[in-house]
């Protein structure tokens, strides 16, 4: 989670024209799917 969170961070400073709020939306358990961010479903075992 605190890779996660600084990664983010450098995304911000490398990127500082991206909407704030669609970066919030960005979380380590969530997946693209269909070039949608979808929360993370573990596969069925």
């Amino acid at each position: 989670e605190e890779g996660f969170a600084y990664a983010l961070e450098q995304v911000k400073l490398l990127f500082p024209d991206l909407d704030a709020k669609s970066l919030a939306e960005a979380d380590a358990m969530n997946q693209i799917i269909d070039g949608k961010l979808v929360p993370y479903v573990p596969p069925s075992e």
